[in-house]
């Protein structure tokens, strides 16, 4: 029987220049997130045409592991305190999909 779990599509659209900065703190949260109980997976991509652009994909076990994400010390100091402000916009999707996580 397949599973169901979160999947959460980030579109970051940085502020002119500041793709390297974004990319630099995403390393650190990447590898914290990881560790997250309810966490599934979590990768993010650069976009080879426009370095400001970056593309988050995340899986967690429901909806409770991205609100306990959100609540984190890492989410809060890097997401919320470095990433977010260097950003012009952010585009952030999730849908419950039933299937094995990647």
């Amino acid at each position: 029987m397949a599973e169901a779990y979160l999947q959460v599509i980030a579109h970051y659209f940085a502020k002119p220049g500041n793709g390297d900065a974004i990319v630099e703190s995403l390393t650190e949260l990447a590898a914290a997130t990881r560790t997250e109980p309810k966490n599934l997976y979590y990768e993010f991509f650069r976009s080879p045409l426009d370095p400001d652009h970056i593309v988050i994909l995340e899986q967690y076990v429901d909806a409770s592991g991205l609100a306990d994400h959100r609540e984190t010390e890492h989410f809060q100091r890097l997401g919320f305190g470095t990433i977010i402000p260097l950003l012009d916009r952010r585009e952030v999707s999730s849908h419950m999909v039933e299937g094995t996580p990647t």
